[in-house]
């Protein structure tokens, strides 16, 4: 199994730099023109039959990285203007270092996107406008350039981060659609959550030879799983019997959406769990029979009646189909006081934020499951604000009532007493109903075979994504949380 890949922050970045360059005792010119050799070779082996290269530059060492590029295009005789958006006479530094670079070698340089000649079948365009130290709102004239960018039927490089996505959240207002992302020294948390991880497109690093050394104590913003990396269940023993996989009951199902807990169950069952429970109103018993025999389903109408089942299960997953109704809330109230793991997810998330049942509760044995529209209530925040700091959002739930937290999104957040962790799986045709609870099914099928609670989240956002990926091989569209079932039976072996 392979290790995490580490996230960090841009102040961190901008130290590992500095570290980087006292450690190979170089200018850091030679480390910007590592930066660019790197970027170009990456966009000669995407893009092998190159025939012309526009490069929009800003006025930092992003741009710096732009006008490297650039040159490096000239040297190999490939046709390159930049479009350069801060006047070159106002560069310092590297980035003007960098220009002379590119004047040297011949590159025509522009000042005016009025003279921006259009794309054709064998142009790239290399995005060098705004690099990591970028946030807030995109300035008139950049926002001009990215929009031309962005219109252009040409494939797109970025150079460090896609230009108006915040290294640090991965928000993003006017940004660049990037097709690949080369990322220098250091993985930016940005190119993997929120809107950053839809717009950076294929990810690639580059160390630029920098030292293990420098990365030394430098603080993370977050670890990265993803299937080489996330932790696995163990192969069972000859003689296993059902009763060493753990009892998962699932409490759901209110009128009208019993499809929501009998998932959350077969996603359960699929998943490995030695035994499977399902608690929900007696009208969807027979549905539930027929849908998966397996599960024990059990017909309650009131959290009294709940009360019997409790001591049974080794892991409670409470909030798929659940309504926020008397019975819901009922039901929620004594299945997160059972002593065992409890899952929580949908409305037992949103009868929570409510504060009416389990004010103050919190426990350092539950996963909390939300959206971000979930999240925002769970906080008393506007949604605009949780994905503006999506990382700083999942820390705030765990704060706030602790155990462990799974924010869902594009970038998947795990935040636990010790850190953040982020894993990318899954793909957009997961937008669909009923999703959420076969990823409830997952979480609580892994706890209740003995997984620690953050490892299970890891393995179970992976496995859900992966599971999704599988399905969508003949198409994305039409997608629903069903077909995911066959693939999370195999993919857990």
């Amino acid at each position: 199994m392979e290790v995490p890949h580490p996230l960090y922050s841009a102040e961190s970045v901008r130290e590992l730099d500095r570290r980087t360059i006292a450690a190979l005792k170089i200018p850091s010119i030679t480390l910007m023109k590592r930066a660019g050799r790197a970027a170009f070779a990456q966009l000669q082996a995407r893009w092998p039959e190159v025939g012309r290269v526009q490069v929009f530059c800003g006025g930092g060492n992003n741009g710096g990285d732009g006008y490297v590029i650039a040159a490096l295009a000239a040297q190999k005789q490939i046709p390159v203007t930049v479009y350069a958006c801060v006047e070159p006479q106002k560069l310092s530094g590297d980035a003007q270092e960098a220009f002379r670079y590119a004047e040297r070698e011949g590159v025509h340089i522009v000042t005016s996107l009025a003279e921006m000649d259009s794309a054709d079948a064998h142009t790239v365009i290399v995005d060098a406008l705004l690099g990591t130290g970028f946030s807030g709102a995109v300035r008139e004239h950049m926002a001009h350039a990215i929009e031309r960018i962005n219109k252009s039927p040409a494939p797109v490089l970025a150079v460090d981060m896609p230009s108006g996505v915040e290294s640090d959240s991965g928000a993003a207002g006017t940004a660049v659609q990037a097709d690949i992302t080369v990322t220098f020294i250091a993985r930016k948390f940005g190119l993997f959550c929120g809107r950053g991880a839809a717009l950076s497109g294929e990810v690639v690093f580059a160390g630029l030879g920098a030292p293990d050394s420098v990365y030394r104590d430098m603080p993370l913003l977050a670890q990265r799983y993803d299937g080489a990396s996330v932790p696995r269940l163990p192969e069972r023993p000859a003689d296993a019997y059902k009763n060493q996989f753990g009892h998962v009951l699932v409490v759901g199902g209110d009128r009208g959406f019993g499809g929501a807990a009998m998932m959350a169950a077969e996603s359960a069952a699929r998943t490995g769990a030695g035994l499977v429970s399902l608690a929900t109103r007696p009208e969807h018993l027979p549905a539930a029979l027929t849908r998966c025999p397996e599960v024990m389903a059990r017909p309650v109408i009131s959290g009294q009646e709940l009360e019997p089942l409790l001591d049974a299960p080794s892991v409670i997953a409470v909030g798929p189909g659940l309504g926020r109704d008397p019975w819901g809330e009922q039901l929620l109230a004594r299945a997160a006081r059972a002593q065992v793991p409890v899952v929580l997810d949908a409305d037992a998330l949103n009868i929570l934020a409510g504060g009416r049942v389990l004010a103050g509760h919190r426990r350092d044995d539950w996963i909390l499951t939300p959206h971000v529209g979930e999240a925002a209530r769970l906080l008393g925040w506007e949604t605009s604000e949780v994905l503006a700091d999506p990382r700083g959002a999942a820390q705030a739930i765990q704060e706030k009532f602790s155990g462990v937290v799974i924010l869902k999104g594009v970038g998947t957040l795990i935040a636990h007493e010790g850190g953040v962790d982020l894993v990318n799986s899954g793909n957009p045709g997961m937008a669909s109903g009923g999703m959420g609870d076969l990823l409830t099914g997952i979480v609580a099928a892994l706890v209740g075979q003995h997984m620690p609670l953050p490892k299970a989240a890891q393995l179970a956002v992976w496995l859900h994504g992966e599971a999704g990926n599988r399905a969508a091989t003949d198409g994305q569209r039409g997608l629903l949380a069903t077909d995911l079932l066959p693939w999370i039976r195999k993919l857990v072996d």
